[in-house]
Parts: structure tokens; C-alpha cells; sequence
């Protein structure tokens, strides 16, 4: 074999060898491409009804007392989806007090919220206890919590939950320095219990019915201990919905607001259209 005939066998050669290693690269990072699409949705999806689809644009501009229904912990692949799934059918709009790590794990669930008219609002970086907390460290749970949300939305979060409901003087003075108010709390009167307990569909639906008053601010979670129920609970949802809309509730999302909250806490914020 002349010296040509093996330059040219090894050029063969290390063509295939190359092929081979492309196919193999764009077999994994199709792959992998679709293992990430699947890790957002990783729990059960909702499928808007004929009663959904004959709903208006905009149902809840009309007059009548008021509610918000607000989700916790979030974003999780196991909930959210679900959730932004309802809300869309049902044409409602929510306030999703996002945990700064959830929110690093999951951008786009994030960008989903925001992009669908929900307000963002930050409910700190771990879900820590902030009594425990040091000032500095209270103020990097939210500071670090505002900046990712920021960067991910492009809006600035102005809404702040603490953690278990749980203020701390710390935690109130970089509310302060950062200009956004006090903690917002919620509506929590009965003795039913709430959806991180695990107490299934209809109880939540009794929950979300109980607990409805004007203004409600109704505490909901998507994500965190959540995550460990039935995803059969999450059924509640467009049945709650219905049931308030029915008894003449329209729904709206919490704002800032100079005059504390009697219905819930004493929260420097309200429920707006």
C-alpha cells in the first residue's frame, strides 16, 4: 500500500471517528434536553373544561367582594405547572411568593409566572426561621431573593412573606432599607388545615370556601412539603375556584398598600383587581 492509500485510509478513518463522536454528542444533549423539559412538569397537568373555555377574557373585572389567592415556596416542578395550568383555564390571576433557591432550579417556571400575569413577590432565599437569623443574615435572604427575581422577570419584586409567617427585627429593617414594607400575611381564621398538611381535594376545597371573606389574602403552596401529598389534592383548585366564583367572589392579587389589613394580620397590602 502506498503511502497516499494510508493517508487516505487514516483521513477515512478519522472522518468517521469525528461523525461518530457528533452523533454521539447531539444523541446526549437531545437527551438531556429532554430529561430538562420533562424535570418542569414533573407532576400531573390540567386540561381546561367546556365551562372554561366559555369563560370571558377578564371574568373578575366585575364588582363583588374580593380574594387573592396566593402560592408559597414555589417554583417546583411538581405543582407549578399544574397551577399556571388552572389559572390560565379559569382565567384568574395570582401572587406567587417565590423561594429564591426553588427560583435558581427553576428559571423558566419563574418567567412562566410573570409572563402570565401573576405578581412575583419574594418569600426569601432557604425558607429560614428569621427570628434565628442575624441582621445581616435576614437581609441576604431577601436582598438575594430580590436580585434573582429581578434579573429572571425584568420587574423588581415590591411584596415580601416571611418564611412560616415569622418576622424579625433584622428582617423588618432590610425590608426597610430595601423600600419594601412589612411582611404580607394572610387569612387564616379556621381550624382547617391547609394544604401542606395533606388533607386532601375536598377538604381544600372546604379550606379555600371557609376561609373566603372580601379581601382574603388565602394562603396556598407549590411546593416544599406540598410536594409529599396526593397529587390528587391539586384537584382542589379549579373545584375552589368555581365554588367562590359561584357564591359571587371575583379574584385579584395583593398589592402594596399604606392602610394595614384587617383581614390579614395587619399586612401593609390589599387584594386590587
Amino acid at each position: 500500500m502506498s503511502f497516499d492509500d494510508r493517508r487516505r485510509n487514516v483521513r477515512s478513518l478519522l472522518f468517521f471517528l469525528v461523525a461518530l463522536l457528533g452523533t454521539v454528542v447531539l444523541t446526549f444533549a437531545g437527551s438531556f434536553a429532554g430529561a430538562a423539559d420533562r424535570e418542569t412538569a414533573l407532576g400531573p397537568r390540567y386540561t381546561p373544561t367546556a365551562l372554561d373555555q366559555r369563560l370571558p377574557p377578564t371574568p373578575d373585572a366585575r364588582p363583588g367582594p374580593r380574594v387573592a389567592l396566593t402560592f408559597d415556596d414555589g417554583p417546583s416542578a411538581q405543582l407549578t405547572p399544574y397551577v399556571l395550568d388552572v389559572l390560565a383555564a379559569k382565567r384568574v390571576r395570582a401572587t406567587f411568593f417565590l423561594q429564591g433557591e426553588n427560583a435558581q432550579r427553576y428559571p423558566d417556571l419563574v418567567r412562566r409566572v410573570q409572563a402570565e400575569g401573576h405578581v412575583v413577590a419574594n418569600h426569601a432565599w432557604q425558607h429560614a426561621w428569621f427570628p434565628d437569623l442575624s441582621p445581616e443574615e435576614a437581609e441576604d435572604e431577601i436582598a438575594r431573593t430580590n436580585d434573582l427575581l429581578t434579573e429572571l422577570t425584568g420587574v423588581r419584586p415590591t411584596l415580601f412573606r416571611y418564611p412560616f409567617g415569622q418576622p424579625s427585627p433584622g428582617g423588618d429593617a432590610a425590608l426597610a432599607r430595601l423600600g419594601m414594607g412589612g411582611g404580607v400575611h394572610w387569612k387564616w381564621t379556621s381550624d382547617k388545615e391547609g394544604d401542606f398538611q395533606c388533607p386532601g381535594a375536598d377538604a381544600m376545597v372546604d379550606f379555600v370556601v371557609t376561609e373566603a371573606a372580601d379581601q382574603a389574602m388565602l394562603l396556598l403552596h407549590d411546593a416544599n412539603d406540598a410536594i409529599r401529598c396526593s397529587p390528587d389534592q391539586l384537584e382542589y383548585l379549579p373545584r375552589a375556584i368555581d365554588e367562590l366564583r359561584a357564591r359571587g367572589f371575583t379574584f385579584g392579587v395583593v398589592a402594596p398598600s399604606p392602610v394595614p389589613s384587617a383581614v390579614n394580620g395587619g399586612s401593609l397590602a390589599a387584594v386590587v383587581p
